[in-house]
């Protein structure tokens, strides 16, 4: 989980991720074939994606060291691409903007092999004025894992018809009410695909119960207010497909999850981002 300040740095991630960034201090060994990415962006927002996933956002400037990406990969051949994000008028008010040439560079690295050390296995960069229109820039490459394929690289398509979104909606309004009633164990309950994936790109068992504890922790401090999916639904909401139409998610009028706590005192929006695959009987979260 991240938070998304209006008036600081807007970073938008995949959800845990720091518990990935600790996870990737701890378990970066040469018996353990770890891969990360560091991304830069300079003069407005930059966002990447591994094999048409979006894992890394924002539309400020920032800068990313070891980013852990073991969870978004496949054994074989992965895609990449970054992209600028457009300017716009937030964006041209925040502090850190500058109207000058702008920049996104990522560099992904790893072992090339089991046990060797980690080196850069590719990196891609664009650039651009203010006035030129967005770039993105793409490439791929090549790892071995020390874990099976995870089971959303091998889910089927999901439809794009009423019914599947009906469902993967009602999806969303289940996981609502279970952060609205601070149901620890049900979140846990729902959560169990995703947490055995992710022990398992980690090489770290222990996942599933430090995110117990860190949700064990949010949940005792005050809450902010959670906000309404009818609300957000009455301005429409998009329904995003990545991964060969194999991962979904929802977002708002806002291009943000409709998962979000608002803190009054504080201006920030804590976000959880939810990504669905289908197995062939249910929706599963996995992201």
């Amino acid at each position: 989980m991240m938070k998304l300040s209006q008036i600081g740095l807007c970073l938008s991630v995949l959800m845990f991720h720091s518990t990935l960034s600790s996870a990737n201090e701890d378990n970066m060994t040469d018996s353990k074939p770890m891969y990360t990415v560091n991304i830069e962006s300079q003069g407005g927002g930059c966002e990447l994606f591994i094999n048409d996933i979006p894992v890394l956002s924002s539309d400020y400037s920032f800068t990313i060291s070891k980013f852990l990406i073991n969870p978004w990969l496949i054994t074989g051949r992965n895609t990449f691409t970054i992209r600028m994000l457009p300017v716009d008028s937030a964006t041209k008010n925040h502090p850190q903007w500058t109207p000058t040439a702008r920049l996104c560079k990522v560099m992904i690295s790893g072992p090339k092999d089991e046990g060797a050390p980690t080196t850069t296995l590719a990196e891609a960069e664009v650039k651009t004025s203010e006035s030129d229109p967005p770039l993105s820039k793409g490439g791929s490459f090549t790892v071995t894992l020390g874990y099976p394929t995870p089971a959303w690289a091998q889910s089927q398509k999901i439809g794009k018809d009423a019914t599947s979104q009906k469902k993967i909606l009602d999806k969303y309004r289940e996981f609502h009410r279970l952060l609205e009633k601070k149901d620890l164990d049900g979140i846990m309950k729902f959560s169990a695909a995703k947490f055995k994936e992710y022990s398992r790109s980690l090489y770290d068992p222990d996942f599933e119960s430090d995110r117990k504890n860190s949700f064990q922790e949010e949940f005792d401090t005050p809450p902010g207010t959670l906000l309404g999916i009818d609300v957000q639904l009455q301005n429409g909401l998009q329904y995003e497909y990545y991964h060969g139409d194999r991962l979904v998610s929802i977002k708002n009028d806002e291009n943000r999850s409709i998962i979000q706590y608002y803190d009054d005192g504080e201006g920030v929006t804590t976000e959880y981002p939810l990504f669905f695959y289908f197995d062939g009987k249910d929706f599963v979260l996995i992201f």
